[in-house]
Parts: structure tokens; sequence; C-alpha cells
């Protein structure tokens, strides 16, 4: 029994893992299953404020870009 439940969570795992990398952002950002909960914005570029240590899923800028709050990574000029 012990084995079966272990090769259930496995698929299920599977499962998940492939349904959301499958996952489409837009420009200037990538889908990740554990980012940050402080992501840096144009209104916040480099927060150093304490942050919760959650995995936020979904999709984030990449490394160089800030969200506009409009649901758009942009350059740092482009704020």
């Amino acid at each position: 029994m012990p084995r079966a439940s272990f090769v259930l969570l496995i698929a299920i795992a599977v499962f998940f893992g492939t349904a959301t990398s499958n996952q489409v952002c837009g420009p200037n950002a990538e889908y990740t299953t554990c980012g940050s909960a402080c992501q840096p914005t144009c209104s916040n570029p480099d927060p150093h404020q304490i942050c919760t240590l959650q995995c936020v899923i979904g999709c984030q800028c990449k490394e160089g870009f800030l969200s506009n709050g409009a649901g758009q990574c942009v350059s740092p000029q482009n704020c």
C-alpha cells in the first residue's frame, strides 16, 4: 500500500509540473514556481524591506526589469 501511495504522489506531482510549465508570460517576464513576494517595481526599484519567505507562483519580471504596475515588465528607463 505505501508503494501505491508513493507512485500516486509522484504521478500527481508530474501532472501539475507539466501543466504549470506551459505558462506563457509577457515580454521580459518568466514563469517561476517559487518567486519572490517582494518584486522590484517602478515605484520601489530596490525593495530592502523584510519580505516573507513564501513562494509566489506565476510570471515575474526577469533580472534587470521592473514591474510597472500594469502587469508589464519594463526597463528602469521606461518606468
